[in-house]
């Protein structure tokens, strides 16, 4: 199998600065998307810290059977379910380190969702409220669920999936990279199957385009990548715009 990509990053109508990052590294096989938020440039330096992190244990730890772990690993994983969450976790420490050593920046963090395409696997990392979606058989599921406040009061039966999209406290996280030493990210293994498409976005994108929409875009360009995060990024500006946009696309042929 072959896995496609395709990135696209917008600052949106309401923003003055653009908070997100994404990294597309083709070589192997990962693909990160990251939404910053901290004070001054806290938000954007968190995030950009956040893909060049996870990119540089991926491709350090890529194909070497003997690394030095810095963190445990958890033997009932794959060595490659271990390499993001290592990643992502070692993400998190230079993030922390960073804002306790430059007082402009601390408090500073990021959401991430990161993609490892390990044939026949697509393992995806994450923390915070940016998510994944799977297309497949003219259908779209969300993988992700969200580390937030409300995501959380829907996963207990206390609000339903509609009071949670226009409740006033759902940019509220329960989770973020730089924000405690000793988190825990959460894996999730998709077995990949030719024509599938996997979305992966920020909540620049999630608040302002439905999945039923999102479905219907990517299905309609989906040999045209690029016109379908362009089409998707166009949609959520036309509904407001109110925060960055960043997507990522992947197709497996």
């Amino acid at each position: 199998m072959i896995i496609e990509s395709f990135g696209l990053s917008d600052i949106g109508k309401k923003r003055k600065i653009n908070e997100d990052s994404f990294g597309l590294f083709q070589d192997t096989g990962l693909f990160v998307v990251a939404d910053g938020m901290g004070g001054h440039a806290g938000g954007e330096v968190a995030s950009r810290l956040a893909v060049e992190s996870v990119s540089e244990f991926i491709a350090f730890s890529n194909g070497k059977e003997d690394i030095t772990w810095p963190f445990e690993i958890d033997e009932a994983r794959s060595k490659d379910e271990n390499r993001l969450e290592v990643a992502i976790r070692l993400a998190n420490s230079r993030i922390l380190k960073e804002s306790l050593r430059d007082r402009r920046l601390y408090g500073m963090g990021t959401t991430i969702v990161a993609a490892l395409f390990a044939e026949p696997y697509l393992y995806i990392g994450h923390v915070g409220d940016s998510r994944a979606y799977l297309i497949r058989d003219g259908a779209i599921r969300q993988i992700t669920e969200d580390h937030s406040l409300v995501y959380e009061q829907v996963k207990h039966g206390l609000l339903s999936i509609e009071e949670a999209k226009n409740h006033s406290m759902k940019n509220v996280l329960t989770k973020a990279l730089g924000t405690e030493a000793g988190l825990r990210v959460e894996i999730i293994a998709v077995k990949a199957e030719a024509g599938d498409a996997y979305l992966l976005c920020t909540d620049g994108l999630t608040n302002m385009v439905t999945d039923e929409d999102g479905l219907r875009i990517v299905k309609s360009n989906i040999n045209d990548m690029q016109a379908a995060s362009r089409e998707l990024v166009d949609t959520a500006n036309r509904n407001g715009g109110i925060d960055n946009i960043t997507i990522i696309l992947l197709k497996i042929t």
